[in-house]
Formats: structure tokens, C-alpha cells, sequence
């Protein structure tokens, strides 16, 4: 069954239904929010009150403004501000603070690039492409959303979104070492 369908059946009060789709996107979600956070209880938490939020919200989804995941995302970033303004952090989630890439002493990284060294050699690229493309980089490569998705959740352009994705990938390939591009790519939250 699709997503817009489980939805449907979840607005219904079919707690099976919600249940298969937290089954098909908490670990997505957990990633979204660790991967912004670098702390997983602060992921953790995120992700509770994001399903929660969507549970209590699912009256507001309308499948012909977009699909579950790009609403469901968009629950995510909302409750990423909301937990960053009141660490007192006044952002935008475009504009994340350059600290909110620093990994905090004793961090997890999950996956591939789980070495500090790792990390501590891919973000000054990552921070060199600016909030908005950095953002379109990780909501493609590391949470794996479509164009489409990412149009929608973004407010631009799907054209726009394929168009900057290309150039800074452009831009990662020849300012990064080859092997810390790959490992990059290749790096996906729940690979």
C-alpha cells in the first residue's frame, strides 16, 4: 500500500496503518535529525515529536499538495527549529550555525565515515557550500529524497534543486580528495 494510502487509513484511526508508515520512515527521520544534531537523544527526541506531530497532524496532509515523506520531512525541519530556538539559537534551518557541524567530544558518526578524522575532513567542504546548497546536498545524498521532495520541502524549483545539486557536487569532486568524495556518496543513514 502507498504511503498517501497508509495516511488515509491512519486519519481513519487504522493504527496498523501509522504504524507501517513510522515502520517505513523512522529510521530516515532518526537519520534527518542525527545528521543535524550530532547527539542521539536530541535525534531521538526529534523523531518522537515528529511522529507525534504528524499522528496529530495527519487532518492537515493533502495528498495533492505532495507526498507523505516530503510532509513528513517537513514536520522534521519544523521541529529541528523549534528544538534550536529554544537552545536559544536563532536560525533558519538553512542557515544552520557552523557550530551545529562541530561534533561534540564522545559523538557517535554512524556508518562508514565513523572515524572523527573522517568527519573533521569532510565538513570544511560541506560548510564552504553555503546553508541552502549544503542543506540540498544532505536532504539528497544522506536522505536520499527526490528532486521532487526536495522542491517541495525547499520552496524552489525542481529544476533549481537539480541545477545547484549538480554544481556543488561539481564543486565537492574538485575540491575534496577523491576517496573522501566517494566516501561521501556512498555514505546513506540506514545503508
Amino acid at each position: 500500500m502507498d504511503d498517501e494510502r497508509l495516511a488515509e487509513r491512519s486519519g481513519d484511526g487504522d493504527g496498523g496503518a501509522f504504524a507501517e508508515l513510522y515502520d517505513r520512515y523512522a529510521e530516515r527521520i532518526y537519520a534527518y535529525h542525527y545528521y543535524r544534531t550530532f547527539r542521539r537523544e536530541w535525534a531521538e527526541d526529534l523523531t518522537s515529536q515528529t511522529f507525534m506531530k504528524a499522528l496529530e497532524g495527519l487532518g492537515g496532509f493533502k495528498p495533492a499538495r505532495g507526498s507523505f515523506s516530503a510532509w513528513l520531512y517537513g514536520i522534521a525541519r519544523n521541529c529541528l527549529v523549534d528544538h534550536l530556538r529554544v537552545l536559544g539559537r536563532t536560525v533558519s534551518l538553512d542557515a544552520a550555525p557552523a557550530d551545529a557541524w562541530d561534533l561534540p567530544d564522545g559523538a557517535d558518526v554512524p556508518g562508514e565515515m565513523a572515524e572523527r578524522d573522517a568527519w573533521e575532513r569532510l565538513k570544511p567542504h560541506l560548510m564552504a557550500l553555503g546553508a541552502e546548497t549544503r542543506e540540498l546536498i544532505i536532504l539528497r545524498v544522506w536522505d536520499g529524497l527526490p528532486f521532487a521532495e526536495i522542491a517541495r520541502l525547499t520552496g524552489r524549483k525542481e529544476s533549481a534543486c537539480k541545477m545547484a545539486y549538480s554544481r556543488a557536487i561539481a564543486a565537492l569532486r574538485d575540491a575534496m580528495p577523491m576517496a573522501l568524495f566517494v566516501a561521501f556518496l556512498m555514505q546513506r543513514p540506514g545503508a
